[in-house]
């Protein structure tokens, strides 16, 4: 029993902080060469230590590595480790995390008396560095792989959602201009119907024959809106916009600069577009 009583059982958070940049871990060389940890478990460790009853895990870490290293930058990732460890006086659970250092001037504690960066290939190999440094350090590594692939697989992912949606595009637009041959060939035709009704007496507007003519034409309009055909509207009065017009009148060819100053004068012929691609310009004449 007092045994028992003699052991307490303490957290203590380590960080195995990670440099991007250098794609190497920090390590901590411990000042204290009689103490239990050195004769045990090493020289070298991470920045970390004991938590406090009233500190949660994170809040413990992030304390110990102000305490230990500065006012450095970093970020804490995840938890990556847990062990139980024992001493003279006490068992401790030990939990590292992997932490990504941002930058920052490292400036120690009393606690030790340097810091090195190594590649994770180099303290596997290096006798000097325990296996419990060891795991830790390949547990990082894989989490770090994995978030590199997980990171890549959403790339991918993302590459293809833009792949079916530029497929979709292509589709919709083949679909759109697939059949404009027919649709020129269909708009001389709406012409003549337009040039026809246009002239209709208003006492012949209501008789039936005039009624299935208009009829026609509203079922060639329809086909050619279904198939995405919209109308360029133009006015008499519109600035003359040559992107959309054609002009066809004897001073529109003479005029060198057109410009807001030339204005609408008829509309001969109207214009047609899909999407924002113009199929038909529409004639005009411009005063």
């Amino acid at each position: 029993m007092e045994n028992k009583e003699k052991y307490k059982l303490s957290a203590v958070v380590k960080a195995v902080m990670y440099d991007e940049k250098q794609d190497k871990f920090l390590l901590l060389e411990m000042k204290d060469k009689g103490s239990y940890f050195v004769k045990n478990y090493g020289q070298w460790s991470f920045p970390g230590g004991k938590l406090d009853p009233e500190e949660s895990l994170k809040e413990a870490l992030g304390r110990e590595i102000r305490e230990e290293l500065g006012e450095v930058g970093f970020e804490i990732v995840a938890p990556l480790n847990t062990v139980k460890a024992s001493s003279a006086n006490d068992q401790a659970v030990y939990i590292d995390y992997l932490v990504k250092y941002s930058g920052g001037k490292i400036i120690l504690s009393k606690e030790h008396n340097g810091y090195t960066w190594e590649a994770a290939e180099n303290i596997e190999k290096n006798a000097e560095y325990k296996s419990w440094m060891k795991k830790s350090i390949a547990k990082a590594v894989w989490h770090m792989n994995a978030e590199k692939y997980l990171e890549g697989w959403k790339r991918c992912q993302a590459d293809f959602e833009n792949y079916k949606k530029r497929q979709a595009d292509s589709q919709k637009e083949l679909v759109a201009f697939g059949n404009m041959n027919l649709i020129l060939e269909i708009l001389p035709v709406l012409d003549n119907f337009y040039a026809s009704t246009g002239h209709v007496p208003e006492s012949e507007k209501s008789s039936p024959w005039v009624t299935g003519i208009m009829h026609i034409q509203k079922q060639l309009e329809k086909v050619l809106e279904d198939n995405g055909v919209k109308e360029i509207v133009v006015k008499t009065g519109d600035d003359f916009d040559p992107s959309v017009m054609e002009a066809v009148s004897h001073e529109a060819r003479n005029i060198k600069h057109e410009t807001k100053e030339n204005r609408v004068k008829k509309v001969l012929q109207k214009g047609y577009r899909i999407d924002e691609r113009v199929i038909r310009a529409a004639r005009v004449t411009v005063e």
